[in-house]
């Protein structure tokens, strides 16, 4: 684990301090009465934290081992939506506001763990990292597709709301932490 930072190590650790810091602050009365204006900021914030970590440099290198980017992708993008869809049909068949958030979290690959557990496991940890931009990238894009063609029918889905909050919370996150990964990192055009 030597080569990771010190907050991919800590990850798990710092995910549970934050559940316990909201459920903390969801007691005083001005969290909880402001919650609703809150969540939105808050999840750009996180997420901008994230994609700062995301190294888009290596991008071409998942293209270069094609069994594992297309297994991969295939699994991402292709199994897991049909599957979360399976169990939602199956165990969630009355409830359908639980089943679209299972639908929304099933259809959102990991940004990042798994490449802890690539490193705990000795697999290719670059190859991993490679995978993250292209994973990111088209959760990103499918995500307001997944909803609309495996949720259109459970919940009433205002379109032009769900591409906002994406925008929102995804998209702008991600283009602040490309910014900024060129601006701490600047291009070398001298080669």
């Amino acid at each position: 684990m030597s080569n990771l930072k010190w907050t991919e190590k800590f990850q798990s650790l710092l995910v549970i301090a934050a559940i316990f810091m909201g459920l903390g602050l969801g007691q005083i009365s001005w969290f909880s009465d402001n919650a609703v204006y809150l969540i939105v900021p808050s999840l750009m914030v996180m997420l901008y934290g994230v994609f700062l970590n995301i190294p888009v440099n290596r991008l071409g290198n998942a293209f270069q081992n094609y069994q594992v980017t297309g297994l991969s992708l295939g699994i991402n993008f292709l199994w897991t939506p049909v599957f979360a869809w399976g169990l939602g049909a199956i165990f969630l068949r009355d409830s359908p506001d639980l089943r679209v958030g299972l639908i929304m979290l099933m259809v959102t690959p990991c940004t990042d763990w798994y490449i802890i557990f690539t490193n705990i496991a000795k697999g290719d940890v670059a190859l991993a990292t490679a995978l993250l931009p292209l994973n990111l990238l088209l959760q990103v894009i499918l995500l307001p597709i997944y909803l609309i063609l495996f949720a259109g029918t459970l919940v009433n889905i205002n379109v032009v709301i769900l591409l906002e909050s994406v925008v929102l919370v995804l998209v702008v996150p991600l283009l602040l932490a490309l910014i900024s990964q060129r601006l701490i990192h600047p291009v070398n055009l001298n080669g």
